[in-house]
């Protein structure tokens, strides 16, 4: 290996979960509001971002990035890519009047994008154990976000700094077949654009639940009058 910048070594996962025989990540939104004290917060949804062409590790797929990738910007100009188009899918479990009402539809489930709420459905029907396996990413979470604890408190400049500023994380993981949770990357300012319905409504909320446990409020020109 040459001696330049550059480079990034990482581990493959080559036995990953896969839905629908296709391998996917998570996002999932990370807010922490104070280092010192740590307080962190994991936004209740997120986006589940599935390959378009069924997993396969044979060496003839090696150079097929639609088995391989994840990442939307790479998916979405494969021919197999199918919008979500779901619009109300935080609460479509409140709206069912039986418990099978507010499960997610065939049609949205192909799609290539899911929410949480998708996927533990697929975890249901595949027998898995949503909760454990969530249970482990929280864990995986808080040990990430104290790793770097010190270097980011120097850089606000230790206690005097603690209360001036928040940060949204985007976490990207990959859950292998065992359903063991493994950190691919940790984004700063995660992209925030919609690209369907299902986008939009969750980082909708996404933004108002942040800002509302920063502390921000409209201005009431009344008051202030």
């Amino acid at each position: 290996m040459n001696k330049r910048n550059g480079y990034i070594v990482s581990r493959y996962v080559s036995k990953p979960h896969l839905i629908n025989g296709k391998k996917y990540d998570l996002r999932l939104y990370v807010l922490v509001t104070s280092f010192d004290p740590l307080k962190i917060y994991l936004f209740k949804d997120g986006l589940v971002r599935l390959a378009t062409v069924p997993y396969t590790t044979s060496k003839a797929s090696l150079k097929q990035r639609f088995v391989h990738l994840t990442n939307y910007s790479v998916n979405k100009k494969a021919d197999a890519y199918v919008k979500n188009e779901n619009t109300d899918v935080l609460n479509s479990k409140s709206k069912g009047k039986n418990k099978d009402e507010g499960a997610p539809t065939e049609a949205e489930v192909d799609a290539s994008k899911l929410s949480l709420l998708q996927l533990r459905e697929e975890f249901k029907k595949m027998g898995c154990d949503y909760n454990d396996t969530f249970s482990k990413i929280k864990d995986l979470i808080i040990k990430t976000i104290i790793a770097v604890e010190s270097p980011i408190l120097t850089c606000m400049g230790g206690s005097k700094g603690k209360t001036s500023c928040f940060e949204i994380y985007g976490f990207d993981v990959i859950i292998d077949a065992k359903l063991r949770p493994w950190l691919l990357e940790v984004n700063v300012s995660p992209s925030l654009s919609s690209s369907s319905p299902l986008d939009k409504q969750i980082k909708t909320m996404l933004l108002s639940d942040s800002l509302y446990l920063i502390g921000f409020r409209l201005l009431d020109r009344k008051k202030l009058e």
